[in-house]
């Protein structure tokens, strides 16, 4: 899917990312995270309300943010402008703002597991 097929399937704020993975080599950016199912239009009471949500964004050439394991920052804005994939997350623990713009060819989803309270 594209980054706009993605920006009105998926509602991110408040889902909290745990990994953020990028291989400039493969061009590849990956992003792990605790994703608010219950915030979503298509949610039912039966669903989980938490889901562990992978996104692999393919043709990355301009990401230039944190990698690796992350103590859980929060989305605050998720959004696409001028064919750019906004992303503005919050780190609670050192009161910081990190915000990054990038753009992709190709995006996947993948559900990898479920939360638990």
């Amino acid at each position: 899917m594209t980054i706009q097929e993605l920006n009105k399937k998926y509602y991110f704020h408040d889902s909290m990312i745990t990994e953020i993975h990028y291989s400039q080599t493969s061009q590849e950016l990956e992003i792990i995270m605790d994703f608010c199912n219950w915030a979503q239009k298509s949610y039912e009471n039966s669903d989980p309300e938490l889901l562990k949500l992978k996104i692999k964004f393919e043709g990355v050439l301009d990401y230039d943010g944190i990698t690796g394991e992350i103590d859980y920052f929060s989305i605050l804005i998720a959004e696409v402008k001028n064919d750019k994939f906004h992303l503005i997350i919050e780190d609670d623990f050192n009161q910081q703002y990190y915000e990054y713009y990038f753009s992709s060819s190709n995006v996947e989803t993948e559900v990898i597991g479920i939360v638990e309270d």
